[in-house]
């Protein structure tokens, strides 16, 4: 099970199914903390000078967190990072819900961009979707057979991808392929398996203009995810709204688009925030 128990002073207090870790938070700036003893005995430390982990407590083998509909394994990496983000839990529910208006007699086909370590291609998979995964990091994709096996899903049909989201999406418009769910969470910025940058603010804008080539018109699904203050939700749904190919496939009420903030609820109930999703859908 996952829990924030507190936040403040720019770093956040975490429990991974007991493991208490500290790390770096920038929503948590400029904000009291309730529970200062708390803060006293955690067993894994993120220094973000030095740029590591400092264990007072061996990180657990195998130690991993409740998702909902299956379980991913937690690891400390040198970001500060743990391996999955529990701020999205609420995506991962949509996206294991199987779609009222799909008719077809196969399973229906995603495409998850930027996937990291796989939380939403298990929730896809878990699902039974089949799913694209694809990430330029090849350690991320490793991760994510491994939670595929973790959760017994070695077998389900998830064709794993190290690529340039960009450089694939064109080639399936090409392919003339056609997806039921795309999901996005870009990075602000990245390199491609073969050195080509990544910036957000540059780059996401013509992505998500080929992304709609790729979308199946009788029923879709799109979801985006931001942690960058580079982009906001609105950027995204204006950008969107401006899409002459949602315009020439779709009509305007023939879509439901949705955009929250993510946040994370502490033990005291107070609300982290922790990026926002964008949401767009066709109606029942």
């Amino acid at each position: 099970m996952y829990q924030l128990i507190d936040f403040g002073a720019g770093r956040k207090l975490e429990s991974l199914s007991g493991y208490t870790i500290e790390r770096p938070s920038p929503a948590a700036e400029n904000v009291r903390r309730l529970q200062p003893r708390r803060w006293d005995n955690v067993d894994s430390v993120y220094d973000s000078s030095r740029k590591q982990w400092i264990h007072r407590s061996p990180w657990q083998e195998g130690l991993n967190i409740d998702c909902g509909d299956f379980r991913m394994p937690v690891r400390p990496t040198p970001f500060g990072h743990i391996g999955v983000f529990p701020e999205q839990s609420g995506n991962w529910r949509w996206l294991s819900l199987k779609p009222v208006s799909w008719k077809g007699p196969e399973r229906p086909l995603a495409l998850n961009l930027f996937a990291y370590t796989g939380a939403s291609t298990i929730a896809l998979s878990s699902a039974r979707y089949d799913v694209v995964h694809v990430d330029a990091a090849k350690p991320n994709v490793a991760a994510a057979k491994e939670a595929a096996r973790f959760n017994g899903l070695q077998a389900a049909p998830i064709r794993y991808l190290v690529d340039d989201a960009r450089a694939l999406v064109a080639r399936e418009v090409r392919r003339q392929r056609q997806y039921h769910t795309l999901v996005l969470d870009p990075p602000a910025y990245g390199h491609t398996p073969k050195g080509k940058t990544w910036r957000l603010e540059r780059d996401l804008w013509p992505l998500i203009d080929n992304c709609l080539h790729l979308i199946d018109p009788a029923c879709f699904r799109l979801l985006v995810t931001g942690h960058s203050p580079q982009v906001a939700e609105r950027d995204v749904i204006d950008h969107l709204r401006k899409s002459d190919r949602l315009r020439s496939v779709f009509r305007r009420d023939a879509l439901v688009t949705t955009a929250e903030r993510s946040t994370l609820s502490d033990s005291a109930g107070r609300h982290l925030d922790a990026g926002f999703y964008v949401r767009v859908e066709t109606g029942d």
